[in-house]
Parts: structure tokens; C-alpha cells; sequence
């Protein structure tokens, strides 16, 4: 197993006593894992007085830290674009973000911004395994990592687990799926993450996108009423066969049990199927002028033009002041080169099937 395999893991960093639950609920590893887990509860419990000098010391600072300023949420499916409009909005000098960083050491980024940081940056790949997207400690991340590498409760651990990965959205995806003691816990552990960020941000509102979230609106409507969203939606043919190639890049990197083929392209089709209905359901929960839509085609074709749109429908300040960094940072995407993949005449009908309901709404038609 080459030594990426093992340091990549999304939740290496994860406190020894997640480590444990997580093994507990799902039985363990196969043999041909040992090695892989041996070395992850290794770097977790070499990690354990870092976290302990982070809540010394920033403890009491973090849990007095208020998030005054409502978040604004980014939603929409895995692979549909979140990644690109989250990278645009950082560039808006009024907003913070959960960095990679911060997502990677949760639990003690604060006391390792120097030296740790440091260390990582030197370790840190060009670009991520599924996309040509560049990777920086300093870019955005999903705040959902950050839960993974900080407790059990996380729709992210199917990576580690996928045999269980249909057990791990019904639970997570909408959160209905725990009980109150659960449910208390991912809240303590949520608002702690972002009032870290809030913290490290100087107070600013934060730009979140994790696609999970697409399924959770009651929920953050609960901790944040006057929240805003933005949903950015992409051609479902071309989200279905990008999924499929980021589960085949990164999941040997993750995982710790094995995952079919065949099961995971039922897995992909499950969960859009779910996370889209959530979504179309409860967005009418979500105040009248706080939630704005945009296609991923519109965005990349007129980037500036949509995003001025979306600032105008959520009534979001600094335009102006916005615009020119993110058009600075426009200019650097030059030269990048997106995947080209196909997509098979069987996979074309099964979404046509599946996913009818969103095809309705969003009439995409196969990529040529």
C-alpha cells in the first residue's frame, strides 16, 4: 500500500475515541485493512496533546466567541459546482471561510497555524484526486470534514466504511435520524467549528458549502433563521458520471472496507435522488428573499454576471468591493482543463428513470 493510501485519509486526524465508535458500529476492518488502520489510530493518538493545549489554551476564547453575523450557505450536490462558487465568494473581502486547514486539525489548528501548518503545506498534492482543482491549506473547505475529523457523527465517514454508505445518508443527510443526544452532540460540535473559523476570520460572516447541507435546511434554519442560501444545480448527467469518477479516485485513498462497483453507481443514484428531493421540498421553508439559484453552465459561462445577480436577489453588500478580487482570481482558472468524461447509454436511461423528478425541473439533456 503506497504511503498516500495511508497519510490522505480524510479522518486521520480524528480523536482516538471516534476511531473506536466508528469501528464498534461497523465491525471492524477485513485483514488487508489492518496495516492502514494501525497507522490512522497511531497518528490519532499521537495527535491527542495537541488537542488537549487547544483547549487549554483557546478553550475558553472559543466558546465565549459569538457568531453574530449569519452565515451565508451554499447548497447543491456533490460535484454541481459548490467547490467553484465557494472559491469565488472567498475572494469577497467581507466574508470568512472553514479553511482546508482548519478542516483537516479541527481540533487544534488554532495552537498550529505556524509551525503545523507549515509542516503540512510541504506534504500538500498540486491539485485533488478527482478533479484538477488546486489545493491549498488556505482554500475553503467543507465544514463537514471538519465534523469527520472531530467526532462520529458525519455523513463523510461512508469513505472510510461504504459497505455501510446508505446507512450513513439515511442517518446524516437530513439528521433525522438521530436521537436527541446525537443530535445535541453534532450541534455542539458544528457551532464549535465555526466559532473557531469565526474566531481565526476576525469576526466575519462566513461563506459554508457542504453539499450535505442541501438536505439539512430545517436543521440550519433552527441554528440560523435569517440565514441566506445559494443552490447552484448542474446538468445531473454530467453530476452523476463526475461522482462516479471521484468515488473511483478517492476511495482507495479512504477506504476500509471494499465497495462494488455496482454498488456504488446505486449509491450515487440513491443519494441524489434523496439530497435533491430534501431540497425541493424544504427550500419553501427558507425566508422569502434569502435563498437565490443559479445553474453551474450560467456561472462558468458569465461568472461575474451571475454572481452580481445573486448579490442583488440576496440584498448582500460589497459588491463593488467584491468584484475585483474575484475577477483577479478569475483570471489565475485560465488555463485550467476540466475532466472529460463519458457516460454510458445504460447509465443515461437509469437516470432518465431516477431522476426524472429533477430533470422536470432542470430539463439538461445528455452531454454530446
Amino acid at each position: 500500500m503506497a504511503d498516500t493510501e495511508i497519510s490522505q485519509h480524510p479522518s486521520i486526524m480524528a480523536p482516538p475515541g471516534t476511531w473506536l465508535r466508528l469501528l464498534w458500529e461497523n465491525g471492524g476492518v477485513a485483514p488487508a485493512y489492518w496495516g492502514k488502520l494501525a497507522h490512522i489510530l497511531l497518528v490519532s493518538a499521537l495527535a491527542s496533546p495537541l488537542r488537549l493545549a487547544e483547549w487549554l489554551r483557546y478553550g475558553r476564547r472559543v466558546a465565549q466567541t459569538e457568531i453574530d453575523q449569519q452565515p451565508l450557505f451554499i447548497l447543491g450536490f456533490a460535484r454541481s459546482g459548490t467547490t467553484h462558487l465557494h472559491n469565488l465568494l472567498q475572494h469577497d473581502p467581507r466574508y470568512g471561510v472553514v479553511s482546508t486547514f482548519q478542516t483537516v486539525v479541527p481540533t487544534f489548528f488554532l495552537i498550529g497555524r505556524g509551525w503545523l501548518k507549515r509542516q503540512m503545506a510541504r506534504s500538500l498534492p498540486a491539485t485533488r484526486p478527482m478533479d484538477n482543482v488546486r489545493v491549498s491549506l488556505d482554500a475553503p473547505m467543507e465544514e463537514e470534514v471538519a465534523v469527520s475529523n472531530t467526532c462520529a457523527l458525519s455523513l463523510y465517514h461512508h469513505l472510510s466504511f461504504p459497505r455501510r454508505a446508505r446507512g450513513y445518508w439515511d442517518k446524516y443527510l437530513t439528521m433525522q435520524g438521530l436521537t436527541q443526544q446525537e443530535l445535541a452532540r453534532w450541534e455542539r460540535v458544528y457551532l464549535d467549528i465555526l466559532r473557531k473559523a469565526t474566531l481565526d476570520n476576525g469576526g466575519r460572516p462566513l461563506v459554508l458549502k457542504s453539499p450535505n447541507n442541501t438536505g439539512r435546511i430545517p436543521h440550519l434554519l433552527r441554528l440560523f433563521p435569517e440565514a441566506e442560501f445559494i443552490h447552484i444545480v448542474r446538468n445531473p448527467y454530467v453530476v452523476y458520471q463526475s461522482m462516479r469518477h471521484m468515488y473511483q479516485a478517492t476511495l482507495p485513498l479512504f477506504q476500509l472496507q471494499k465497495m462494488p462497483v455496482e454498488d456504488m453507481e446505486e449509491h450515487i443514484l440513491s443519494s441524489y435522488k434523496m439530497t435533491m428531493q430534501h431540497y425541493l421540498r424544504d427550500r419553501a421553508l427558507i425566508p422569502k428573499g434569502n435563498l437565490t439559484e443559479v445553474r453551474y453552465e450560467d456561472l462558468e459561462q458569465q461568472p461575474l454576471v451571475e454572481l452580481e445577480r445573486l448579490y442583488a436577489e440576496l440584498a448582500l453588500p460589497g459588491w463593488e468591493e467584491a468584484k475585483g478580487p474575484i475577477r483577479d482570481y478569475l483570471h489565475t482558472l485560465s488555463g485550467y482543463q476540466k475532466n472529460r468524461l463519458q457516460l454510458a447509454p445504460a447509465a443515461i436511461e437509469r437516470i432518465k428513470e431516477e431522476w426524472k423528478f429533477a430533470l422536470d425541473i432542470w430539463p439538461y439533456q445528455p452531454s454530446a
